[in-house]
């Protein structure tokens, strides 16, 4: 067995790149493969020969990179550099530099990111490790600033790394990651390995890039939710990408890419809200397409942060971005019930109390039509003052009156369309004594109950 390590660069992006295109080359060359993540650098476990692997490599780097299709077509990478990193018929490359661990760096001008000392070099390092840029971000953060009388310059020549990295990066890239537009944005995403990946855990990864190689999201998503809507996207990755973090770079073209935002990111809460019921990425998807982006940035937060509060503003501001004016729409209740289980921690006998859901069908009443001043005294109430007990006395008194009306107006033959429900005067009782008992919990599951769809043995046991 030998043992391959990446170059320890400091770039996440870039080490696990090249990670994936020395294990690309193991699995054309027939071998057994094993990356280990070391903290800051990988080492690439294979049960096979140099010799082979060499050979491997230059057939896959003639077969693949001879031309400058891909350079082209790699976010990162202009126009004017893509040719010099297509393979010549005269260039020949060894993995056999990566058997040891790259020397500590000298810090010199000639010396590249990678610190090998080969004669071939490829500068344009963007399209390697978008952290890298001698662009706008470097000049911003004071990296290789010098002076030009007496003003801060950017340096004229963008540091090199060798060829050989250069092209098991352009492998990994495009075997490995996930590269899509959003709206005139170029987004890669490249999931970073937090345990061993053994050879079949990578041919999983190998194809499910492709399902998502090249799309196109015309939206302007906020960046901060690409996760979410990338995974969302592909539910399958909730048990590929599990134990996995993203590390996402978004680029626009400005005369050349520039860097707008990068990210590294811890994706299990995402994954599990994914995989819990397609009832969770049809709510993402309806909030895509009605451009509801004010509640999906809540959602964000709630599944990421876990934060009570914007759990409550995601229902209220779902219920009103997706509605229509023809139809007030509501949560999913496997959604509703798993975000109260996992964010608001809510014991199951409060979730499932007929008491509460039947006073939740009462206040569902008033947001289905347009009024939310009930729901949202309930959301604000505080245990220490008499406003929850208060807001719902009202709640019934209005909705005995609107009982009133409506029965009045079925006698007079006319068609009413969301009849009101009250509840059971021991129902009252019940729900206050849960309050007595937890007053937070049983807040947040009546509002998030009345702002989701009932479910069918609930109405029949109403009825």
């Amino acid at each position: 067995m030998i043992i391959l390590y990446t170059p320890a660069t400091g770039f996440p992006d870039l080490e696990v790149k090249i990670a994936y295109g020395l294990a690309r080359v193991a699995i054309e060359a027939g071998y057994d493969t094993v990356i280990v993540p070391y903290g800051g650098f990988y080492g690439i476990k294979i049960e096979g020969e140099i010799e082979k692997l060499n050979n491997t490599f230059n057939t896959l780097a003639r077969r693949i990179l001879s031309s400058n299709h891909i350079p082209l077509n790699t976010p990162g990478i202009t126009g004017r550099s893509a040719s010099t990193i297509q393979v010549k018929d005269s260039e020949s490359f060894n993995i056999g530099i990566f058997s040891t661990i790259a020397e500590i760096a000298e810090h010199k001008n000639s010396e590249t990111f990678c610190r090998h000392n080969v004669r071939n070099k490829v500068s344009n390092v963007l399209g390697f490790t978008a952290t890298a840029t001698t662009g706008v971000l470097c000049k911003r953060d004071g990296i290789d600033i010098t002076f030009y009388q007496g003003q801060l310059r950017r340096p004229t020549e963008p540091r090199e790394i060798c060829k050989n990295c250069a092209l098991l990066a352009l492998l990994g890239m495009w075997y490995a990651s996930f590269v899509f537009s959003v709206a005139d944005k170029e987004v890669i995403v490249i999931p970073i390995p937090n345990q061993e990946l053994t050879g079949y855990k990578l041919q999983e990864i190998f194809a499910l890039q492709h399902q998502v190689r090249k799309q196109w999201f015309n939206q302007n998503i906020p960046q901060i939710l690409i996760p979410l809507v990338f995974l969302s996207r592909i539910p399958s990755s909730a048990d590929i990408l599990k134990g996995f973090d993203l590390f996402i770079a978004v680029l626009s073209r400005q005369q050349g890419y520039h860097v707008d935002g990068l990210y590294l990111i811890e994706i299990e809460r995402y994954l599990n809200f994914i995989k819990y019921s397609p009832y969770n990425i049809a709510t993402i998807e309806l909030m895509l397409k009605s451009e509801a982006y004010g509640s999906l940035q809540e959602l964000n937060k709630t599944i990421y942060y876990l934060e009570l509060d914007s759990l409550l503003k995601f229902a209220r501001l779902y219920v009103q971005e997706t509605s229509t004016n023809n139809w007030t729409n509501l949560l999913y209740l496997e959604t509703a019930n798993y975000l109260l289980k996992e964010v608001g921690m809510i014991p199951q006998n409060i979730i499932e109390n007929k008491a509460l859901q039947s006073l939740a069908r009462t206040l569902r009443y008033f947001i289905r039509e347009r009024k939310y001043g009930y729901v949202d005294d309930i959301r604000n109430a505080r245990k220490d003052s008499r406003d929850f007990e208060e807001t719902i006395a009202k709640m019934l008194r209005e909705g005995e009156l609107r009982r009133v009306q409506q029965e009045q107006d079925r006698q007079a033959g006319k068609e009413v369309k969301n009849w009101i429900y009250l509840p059971k005067e021991e129902e009252i009782k019940e729900v206050f004594r849960l309050a007595n008992e937890d007053f937070e919990s049983t807040k947040l599951a009546l509002v998030m109950l009345a702002f989701s769809f009932p479910s069918k043995e609930t109405e029949e046991d109403i009825k």
